[in-house]
């Protein structure tokens, strides 16, 4: 399922987990695509919030990556909404 911008909604359960970890502050592992290449932090969840359309995520780090173009968080796969 997609919406503005282009934007893939990401599974319910992944996106519970993600705004689990923001309350809790545990650092996980974090890795998303970044034009053609994949980058990877280890750090919190900072927020998880809505804007223009689509799910983001800022990372303790200060970067904000949307939520569709994140990969692996924690160990737990993204996929997109069925």
């Amino acid at each position: 399922m997609s919406n503005a911008a282009g934007y893939t909604l990401i599974a319910c359960g992944v996106h519970d987990r993600l705004e689990h970890w923001a309350v809790r502050g545990d650092t996980v592992e974090v890795v998303w695509r970044d034009g053609d290449a994949e980058r990877q932090e280890s750090t919190t969840i900072a927020d998880v919030y809505a804007r223009g359309g689509a799910d983001w995520v800022r990372l303790g780090t200060g970067a904000e990556v949307r939520a569709d173009r994140l990969v692996r968080v924690g160990g737990v796969a993204v996929t997109s909404a069925c």
